[in-house]
């Protein structure tokens, strides 16, 4: 037998190839994903609020009382009844009764993590009512590794090529620790995330093998997606309509008869879904779609309450949130009158209506949505179980590309690519509906699944302003971050099948758009004064009437905490450095060049008794170009500086690529500070955190340079 026999009877055949590509694929996702959250100092995701009712449904609580905000916790505590097992095993599936319960999906998968919870007690010998989340999480992996087991079924058949392509993109952008760190939280991302994985690999298997099993679990994994997020039953409607092209990929009777079944059984449990959604919940999400959405910084905002039906007298609570302390509102919102005057007039419907008569403050407030889809987790979320607000870097190459890339967020190209996409897919629609009878039935199904993801685009971008405003917006981009990372997926799978000259004219495209939205016109640039014996390169920022100027250091001097404890800029240690220390190096006639400069301190909601203007905390929002939204009316005192850090308002216009303090705290507490991250989002940590420091001066251009 010679070498080449040898090397055919080790090789694996291509039916062998096609089943252990799918289960390596999977198992790898497994490991993968275990080693994103396990690996090291366990992360996840903090409590932003969202946990209270998730924990209150399910009989939870906090292990230590407290949701030890902007750190990930994993122990908890669950309430067990009864004497025996099987009667305490029970008890873990009750339902907490309270007025503010929802159904949820999500919630049985958290009564089996109980349950697993309990009986690994039981074996470990520890107390019977520990909580850790760390089994929910293993539920989501699994449901992820499933899902990617069916994906890489369907490419199990395609070339090498494609099935390490598709390998690749699986791995590196949908197990990035920006989806991953959901699953160690009680967020109902993770199931939607999962559910919508579930969804697209059970689809494929359907154009793979239409089987009526196959259906089920389309259904099954859409009905868990529609339930994840209560917001996303309108688009699962949708979905659940297109489905009905399933229809076509077998004749027999019984297949058809399946579909519709599961079909009819599909849109009434949807239905239900919705039908249980809390009176509050809605009130709360039309309050800030109104007034934190509508009318927010809308310049006519009796006009627009008006055109809502709603008395012009509540004009003052423009800018507001339905979650402020009571007696931040200019206007009781808990009375009767209230309720009377607006709940009862004013309903989703409404709010469409409003904008398709004013479409201009749509895709303004689109356009500050689509801004903040940069980040995958939630940016005001810590995943650290030590420091607060540190992300980690443990397999996130993609949530930090995509952020640092800019352009699949930036609100031109993402109207221009809509539209081109909407167009092709109209077009293309029109020619299988004229080909019907003579086209391949497989084709117009694969359309119509084309169609699910484009209408997912629109409606995805579309609904979090409507349905909720742009309070807490980030957050409520997930799912239509996660629609574009599909769309980029599908993208780079027809650009790696190009041909040679059609492949580098798409990367060109990819280069040239990425330089686009990242290039800025480079500021002048002079040197004044010395730190640590070497001259500092400053950025003109502005050049004043007066003949002063502002100066912006061109790099950080230096990485320092903003203070020990206290995200006062006053008595901060970071203030005091900028004016004693780091000027001493400065000459005389350097130091008699600059002039004080008066800056608006803001206030967190702690030190609202000291402002001297403001009647509200400073509501965050991390895109550069929004992130001095509001500032003006929010709580803050004024101070005098010969040296200060960059304020929000100067944000925009700045370069860098370092992170650096801003002279703005965090509005819920006295202790974390904004900075502006290497990516150009504005985030907020810890101020014992070491970040950079950009100074900042004014001075006099007297005597010539």
């Amino acid at each position: 037998m010679d070498i080449r026999e040898r090397i055919n009877i080790r090789r694996l055949s291509p039916d062998t190839q096609s089943r252990i590509f799918p289960i390596l694929g999977a198992a790898i996702v497994f490991v993968l994903c275990f080693i994103v959250l396990f690996a090291g100092e366990d992360v996840g995701l903090s409590d932003n609020g969202d946990f209270r009712r998730v924990l209150l449904v399910n009989n939870l609580e906090y292990r230590n009382d407290t949701n030890a905000a902007y750190l990930f916790k994993e122990d908890y505590r669950m309430k067990t009844d009864g004497d025996t097992f099987s009667e305490k095993l029970a008890s873990l599936w009750d339902t907490s009764n309270e007025k503010e319960i929802y159904s949820s999906p999500q919630f049985l998968l958290i009564k089996i993590s109980k349950t697993l919870n309990y009986i690994s007690n039981i074996i470990a010998g520890r107390s019977e009512n520990a909580y850790s989340i760390v089994w929910l999480a293993l539920l989501y992996i699994i449901m992820l590794s499933v899902a990617a087991w069916g994906i890489f079924t369907f490419f199990a058949d395609s070339g090498i090529k494609t099935r390490v392509a598709v390998f690749v993109i699986f791995v590196f952008m949908f197990c990035d620790a920006g989806y991953i760190l959901y699953f160690n939280s009680f967020y109902g991302e993770p199931l939607q995330y999962t559910s919508l994985m579930l969804l697209i690999a059970s689809g494929l298997l359907i154009y793979r093998r239409p089987s009526i099993p196959k259906v089920i679990c389309f259904f099954i994994a859409l009905y868990f997606f529609a339930g994840s997020k209560l917001a996303n039953i309108p688009y699962s409607v949708m979905v659940c309509v297109l489905s009905l092209t399933l229809l076509v990929l077998r004749r027999d009777k019984l297949f058809k008869i399946g579909v519709i079944a599961a079909f009819l059984v599909a849109i009434f449990s949807i239905i239900q879904l919705y039908s249980s959604v809390p009176d509050w919940m809605q009130r709360d999400t039309t309050y800030q779609s109104v007034f934190y959405g509508i009318v927010k910084e809308s310049g006519r905002v009796e006009k627009d309450l008006k055109f809502l039906g709603v008395d012009e007298k509540y004009a003052p609570l423009a800018n507001t949130t339905a979650y402020m302390d009571e007696g931040e509102y200019p206007i009781d919102i808990t009375t009767e009158q209230f309720e009377k005057d607006f709940y009862d007039k004013v309903s989703k419907t409404d709010l469409v209506i409003f904008y398709v008569f004013h479409p201009v403050r749509l895709f303004k407030n689109l356009s500050t949505a689509i801004s903040n889809s940069a980040y995958i987790r939630p940016p005001n979320s810590g995943n650290s179980m030590t420091v607060p607000m540190e992300m980690t870097n443990r397999w996130s190459m993609w949530s930090r590309l995509r952020a640092s890339v800019k352009f699949p967020f930036a609100p031109i190209i993402v109207y221009i690519g809509f539209i081109l996409i909407t167009a092709y897919t109209v077009i293309i629609d029109i020619f299988y509906y004229k080909r019907f009878k003579s086209e391949p039935k497989r084709n117009i199904y694969m359309m119509g699944s084309f169609n699910v993801l484009v209408l997912g685009l629109w409606i995805n971008l579309v609904i979090p302003i409507i349905g909720n405003g742009q309070a807490d917006i980030a957050k409520h981009m997930f799912l239509f971050t996660t629609c574009i990372d599909i769309l980029i997926a599908v993208c780079i799978l027809t650009i790696i099948n190009m041909k040679i000259r059609n492949l580098i004219l798409s990367l060109t495209a990819v280069v040239i758009m990425t330089f686009c939205c990242n290039y800025a016109a480079p500021k002048p640039k002079t040197v004044f004064g010395t730190y640590e014996g070497e001259p500092i390169v400053w950025e003109v920022y502005e050049s004043l009437n007066d003949g002063t100027e502002i100066l912006v250091t061109k790099k950080p001097i230096a990485d320092m905490p903003f203070d020990a404890s206290d995200n006062s800029w006053t008595e901060s240690d970071l203030r005091i450095w900028l004016n004693t220390e780091f000027l001493k190096d400065f000459t005389e006639d350097e130091r008699a060049r600059l002039m004080k400069t008066t800056n608006a301190a803001i206030l967190p909601q702690e030190r609202k008794s000291v402002a001297v203007a403001g009647d509200h905390v400073h509501y965050w929002n991390f895109t550069r170009e929004n992130a001095d939204d509001l500032e003006k009316t929010a709580y803050h005192y004024y101070v005098e500086d010969y040296v200060y850090i960059p304020t929000l308002d100067m944000l925009e216009n700045m370069s860098g690529h370092k992170p650096y303090w801003v002279l703005c705290p965090y509005g819920n507490n006295t202790t974390m500070e904004r900075f502006v991250n290497n990516d150009g989002f504005v985030l907020h940590t810890s101020v014992s955190n070491a970040k950079g420091v950009r100074a900042v001066i004014r001075r006099t251009t007297a005597g010539g340079e």
